[in-house]
């Protein structure tokens, strides 16, 4: 304490506080040194304090000139609570302190402008707009001495902490000053590449400090008895809830649904707190937790950061968490300060959720926690490069270059890979290319826009240039123009119509109005006792590589449990399960074995697997099951393994498949997947293209998009080696007639269905083996009956690599529509009989022809039996017809009754003249 400025020793003194937390302690030389530092501890030791201190202490003994210190945190909610943290010190020793994200009132920001802070707490965002558009309050940023990064540990994962790591090269580079950088993290593992992420070129020394000694926790890990899942499980939290309590879940839907149950219960002072209700809804569960007004609140991971919400008594974990970092992270709510003990319940639904509890609790015990893993994402290095010619106006190739090689994640970024990415830019005309210098392209504005343009609905606002926090397609529901919160578009266009009630935010809203253009839901307040629950993208959260090892070592190891921790009867349940690989002479699940066993037509292939390997093995068993059987197939795929709806092992032919071949067989199953045009279509306006990618043309785009996916949700290498051992035999394959526990874990993962690479595929698909009316099919496929009909008349051109064809349903008077090749074996089917058969065969017709792209009309005239004859072909003067119709010049009616055929092949028509003569003669003689 002695080494801080006087001024900050007395204002401790007014906090009564006596003496530094260890932590504090630790950090306190190496920051006032002006070491680079990385402050490493648990929730609750005053890490905030422990980097401002010694920073407000050399501010006061330097002349420190706004902006000195950047405050830089994650999360917008964090913002606020880090401003009145810092400000109590700040404003005691004569230092400004301002913040800056979208929500703050219009005063407060002219305020900023006209008085420019001594410290700034933002975002990464925050910054990356002043960098690259604030050209008069960034000048303020050439007097910053200081940067400390909050949450270093959630960031560096993300492509967010990519942008930042970028941007303080950029900052480096326009002050000319080597800045102090300090960061705050959670427990990790590898913090020497934390610590160099977060120093990047700077020259300074770089110091890591952290708590040895991990805090003791107390946990409880319960199993919901009963066949009542949900409603059982609403009782159980119920008598857990000590208020105040967070109960965290894996997902928003979740989250919703245990509300609606604790709702039937009449449960009060139960809240929802999650990323798509509004920023207002959620502020106001926070203010109510500060305020002690809650018994509970039911949550996602948006409230495992730090924000203040004051002191939570107890932590639910509703199933287990996915990772060991979120666990601690999680149940650090709770007992947040120095000497609190964190105390928290895992509730698990499953007897393998009891595994997965107890092999992460002993993680953490260990202090076994997941590694970092930081990539180098090509479309930040596109907003990034976009973002310095944004600052400069016109700048130089090899400054770009340089600047954005410094950050750690591009630090290996070839010459000739920095300048194919700028040639793909300027292709797409979002960079304007002058020998080595770079402007802004004609297309950037179009695209990035200040009022976005209503006639294109590929343009973006301006404001979103700044963020790479993925925003999915979504809806917003408002009430009275106050925003509710958002609904997935793919769920809105599937799934809700005007009337529905919906629950979000835990409350009922029924639906009055769906803007499509505005991509907005007016909804009211619902007098209704339900509602359905939205399903979000993105709730399924990947499972930690570290598990499968330690699930092994937990199924072979009840006997030796932590007392206490896992409730008597459920791990006699676990022992129960264990106990029946015994009896059925199997051996217990480990990751050296895979019991292949089958249900109904699938087949379970049952081990314990990296998620990412068992994800590639479901991939690649689905390309090669719906290549040779039908696009019917799907998989599943789980740490407990993978299937796939077959009769056939594919794994046995995998195994016949050398190497290479298979790397390759991998890769097209991965580009075939949806999470592969889901990553193409978040990164592809980054680099400024827009509509249809094509494979060849846009390499630089396809390329990114695969490496992406691969890395965020695939393990090519994983798989090749877990291959590679069952052929070496180095894990034993053994077949059962059996079913097996783990299998039942595998089977309760949702289904993984083909991708088709177009909406005009799955209607294809859909239609093949039969023959539907537009209803019938929206119905099958989930698309709007008006969007379809202008889909199949589409296909039914020429043009279409998916020609389709339809006919008259002369039983119901509907239109059917059906794959064109299959219209002779419809016509021989019993299902159609009526449809294809005439009542006199030997009556008159002209049939009217109009000639795809031509003049005028051709006629023919035929009779019925002709037809059956297949006779009529042969006069016929092209393939193609644009119109096909009916006339009889003796009997006007039937130009009345006659259907019209639009883009006929001359194959198929015999088969609609019969459809149009049966049609029209049964309105006749019936």
């Amino acid at each position: 304490m002695r080494q801080l400025n006087q001024r900050i020793v007395e204002l401790m003194n007014e906090r009564k506080w006596d003496k530094l937390t260890d932590i504090q302690r630790k950090a306190l030389t190496p920051i006032l040194c002006g070491n680079n530092t990385l402050i490493i501890a648990p929730t609750g030791y005053g890490k905030t304090e422990a980097a401002l201190l010694p920073v407000l202490s050399q501010m006061l003994d330097t002349r420190s000139s706004p902006v000195s210190l950047i405050y830089v945190t994650p999360l917008k909610a964090l913002i606020n609570d880090i401003t009145l943290r810092i400000e109590w010190w700040s404003s005691r020793l004569g230092f400004t302190v301002s913040r800056k994200h979208g929500e703050v009132p219009q005063k407060e920001k002219n305020m900023r402008l006209k008085r420019a802070p001594h410290i700034l707490v933002t975002t990464p965002e925050g910054l990356e707009i002043d960098l690259d558009w604030a050209s008069k309050f960034r000048e303020f940023y050439r007097n910053v001495k200081w940067v400390i990064v909050d949450e270093i540990h959630e960031l560096i994962n993300s492509k967010r902490g990519v942008q930042l790591a970028v941007l303080l090269e950029r900052l480096k580079a326009y002050s000319g000053y080597d800045f102090q950088r300090i960061g705050l993290s959670a427990t990790i593992t590898n913090e020497d590449v934390v610590a160099s992420f977060l120093s990047g070129s700077s020259s300074r020394k770089t110091t890591v400090v952290k708590v040895r000694d991990s805090k003791s926790f107390e946990l409880k890990i319960r199993k919901i008895k009963g066949e009542e899942v949900w409603s059982n499980s609403a009782r159980e939290l119920i008598s857990s809830i000590e208020p105040p309590t967070l109960v965290f879940t894996n997902s928003r839907f979740l989250t919703e649904r245990l509300h609606e149950e604790l709702e039937k219960l009449n449960v009060d002072g139960i809240f929802v707190h999650h990323s798509s209700i509004s920023r207002e809804s959620k502020s106001n569960v926070e203010e109510f937790l500060r305020k002690g007004k809650v018994r509970a609140v039911i949550c996602t991971k948006t409230l495992e950061l730090g924000i203040d919400v004051g002191d939570i008594k107890k932590i639910i974990m509703y199933r287990p968490p996915p990772s060991v970092a979120s666990f601690l992270q999680r149940l650090g709510r709770s007992g947040h300060y120095v000497q609190g003990v964190p105390r928290g319940e895992i509730l698990c639904v499953y007897d393998f959720d009891v595994i997965e509890a107890i092999a992460i609790y002993q993680l953490a015990k260990k202090g076994i926690v997941e590694k970092p893993k930081i990539t180098s994402p090509l479309d930040v290095a596109t907003r990034e490069i976009l973002g310095m010619v944004l600052q400069t106006d016109d700048v130089s190739k090899d400054y770009v270059y340089d600047v954005l090689t410094k950050s750690y994640p591009f630090r290996n970024m070839s010459r000739e890979k920095f300048d194919e990415l700028v040639d793909y830019l300027v292709k797409n005309n979002l960079l304007m290319e002058d020998g080595e210098r770079l402007r802004i392209g004609k297309f950037f504005f179009k695209l990035w826009n200040f009022n976005k343009n209503k006639n294109f609905t590929w343009s973006r606002n301006f404001s979103e240039f700044f963020s790479l926090i993925n925003s999915n397609d979504a809806f917003t529901l408002k009430h009275n123009d106050n925003v509710v919160g958002e609904i997935d578009a793919i769920y809105v266009y599937k799934h809700i119509r005007i009337g529905d009630v919906i629950r979000v935010g835990g409350k009922l809203w029924k639906i009055t109005r769906v803007n499509s253009s505005k991509m907005t839901i007016d909804v009211v307040p619902a007098n209704a006792n339900e509602g359905e629950i939205p399903v979000w993208r993105g709730d399924g959260i990947p499972k930690s590589y570290l598990l499968p090892k330690q699930l092994e070592k937990v199924l072979r190891g009840l006997d030796n449990l932590d007392q206490g921790i896992v409730e008597r009867s459920s791990v006699e349940e676990v022992k129960k399960l264990v106990s029946l690989y015994a009896k059925e002479n199997l051996p217990l699940p480990s990751r050296s074995t895979v019991i292949v066993e089958r249900k109904d037509k699938e087949v379970i292939y049952t081990t314990l697997i990296n998620e990412k390997v068992s994800n590639t093995m479901a991939h690649l068993l689905l390309y090669l099951s719906s290549s040779k059987d039908s696009l019917n197939s799907y998989a599943r795929a789980s740490i407990y393994g993978f299937s796939i709806s077959s009769d056939r092992d594919f794994l046995e032919d995998l195994l016949k498949v050398e190497e290479r071949k298979l790397k390759r067989l991998i890769v097209k199953a991965i580009l075939r997947s949806p999470m592969f045009f889901s990553v193409l279509k978040e990164i592809q306006v980054s680099f400024g293209k827009i509509g249809k990618v094509d494979l060849k043309e846009d390499k630089t785009l396809v390329a990114e998009a695969l490496r992406q996916t691969v890395s965020k949700y695939f393990s090519i290498k994983g798989t090749l080696k877990f291959i590679g051992k069952i052929k070496s035999k180095e894990i034993k394959v053994i077949k059962t007639d059996k079913r097996t526990p783990l299998a039942d874990a595998v089977l309760s993962h949702a289904p993984i269905k083909p991708w088709l690479l177009s909406v005009y595929s799955l209607i294809y698909e859909s239609l093949k083996g039969g023959a539907y009316t537009i209803s019938e099919l929206s119905e099958q496929i989930s698309i709007p009956e008006k969007s379809l009909e202008n889909k199949l008349k589409q296909m039914r051109k020429p043009s279409s690599k998916y020609r389709i064809t339809s006919f008259i349903d002369v039983d119901s008077g509907e239109t059917r529509w059906c794959v064109m090749d299959e219209l002779p074996k419809i016509v021989e089917s019993n299902d159609y009989y009526t449809s294809f058969t005439v009542l006199n065969d030997n009556e008159t017709f002209i049939a009217v022809l109009r000639q795809v792209n031509g003049d005028g009309n051709s006629e023919i005239i035929f009779k019925p039996k002709d037809l059956l004859k297949d006779d009529i072909r042969v006069r016929i003067p092209y393939e193609e017809i644009a119109e096909l119709r009916i006339t009889d010049p003796v009997d006007p009616l039937v130009s009345n009754l006659s259907p019209r055929f639009y883009y006929v092949n001359k194959k198929v028509l015999p088969y609609l003249l019969l459809n149009a003569v049966a049609y029209i003669q049964n309105l006749k003689y019936s």
